[in-house]
């Protein structure tokens, strides 16, 4: 069957014209049927799927590699598909999308195929993947002066025994910047490296010499707050949010934004189990920022 041949639905089953809607549209746009059939194709996608040497649609079983797993784990965004394409020099070149799914039903409410819309997130992966930090010997992080994760757990760990023996609760909280790799994009490394630098001095200020901060990875951070419960390290990060707007005043529209998540310690469920800890922090996040 010829690819980019465009069967059209039966008259029963739509009433879009695939032509005259998406062959304008500054994205590739594919639309399968329920067989996954191709039943259309812009021409952005056609030249998407010639320059590519494989299948550029998502399988259900698709793996991807783990460094893009981790891209995806860090909550931006998502990458379903890897499209290898042949450059002007006659080269393959790698591209990261994401493919955003939109079914698809007739005038009777019954399924006929899925809209598939092509983001190329391309340089926004490399500059993630660029700028992470993999160092896993050093005690601080060179940029914010943090703590680095791989002191997280004994800190911790110190912590909890102290919450165990003498019975004062403890939070722990999960936090990152919105926006902040597209800030990146937008004005260079080196303006991102110095607002990375004020936020660590910023944090250090703001938190007790108690609090244990630490840099987890390029835009992901965990404070460890003893004597504190949930209410009381919540409100603290909420005033954080507010004080950041007058801190630091940013040009155009891209703005970091702090999201936040909290979590209390119970040594019912926590104490031996850290990682159920700070997976209730990451859920009470991904609230916050939906909320927010």
């Amino acid at each position: 069957m010829d690819i980019f041949k465009q069967i059209q639905p039966d008259d029963l089953l739509s009433d879009i014209d695939y032509v005259k809607t998406f062959s304008s549209f500054n994205k590739p746009v594919a639309v399968q049927g329920v067989k996954g059939e191709i039943l259309y194709m812009n021409e952005l996608a056609k030249t998407l799927s010639k320059l590519s040497d494989q299948e550029i649609f998502a399988s259900y079983d698709e793996k991807l590699p783990e460094d893009i797993v981790q891209v995806n784990g860090l909550g931006f965004f998502s990458i379903e598909k890897i499209i290898r394409l042949k450059t002007e020099g006659g080269e393959m070149e790698e591209k990261f999308f994401h493919i955003e799914s939109q079914t698809l039903l007739n005038k009777f409410g019954l399924f006929y195929g899925t809209m598939l819309i092509f983001y190329d997130f391309t340089s926004l992966v490399k500059y993630i993947l660029a700028n992470k930090n993999n160092s896993e010997n050093k005690v601080y992080d060179d940029i914010t002066g943090l703590f680095l994760k791989n002191q997280f757990k004994e800190m911790l760990s110190r912590e909890v025994e102290r919450v165990i023996r003498y019975g004062f609760p403890l939070t722990l909280a999960v936090f990152f910047f919105e926006n902040l790799f597209f800030f990146g994009q937008s004005f260079g490394k080196d303006e991102l490296n110095q607002l990375l630098k004020f936020y660590g001095i910023y944090f250090r200020q703001k938190f007790r010499k108690t609090d244990t901060l630490f840099r987890i990875d390029f835009n992901n951070f965990i404070c460890i707050l003893p004597h504190t419960n949930y209410e009381s390290a919540s409100n603290k990060f909420k005033k954080l949010q507010k004080d950041f707007d007058e801190a630091i005043k940013f040009q155009g529209n891209v703005k970091p934004i702090l999201i936040f998540g909290i979590s209390e310690f119970d040594s019912k469920k926590h104490y031996k189990n850290y990682e159920l800890l700070i997976e209730e922090a990451k859920i009470n996040q991904q609230n916050n920022k939906f909320y927010k």
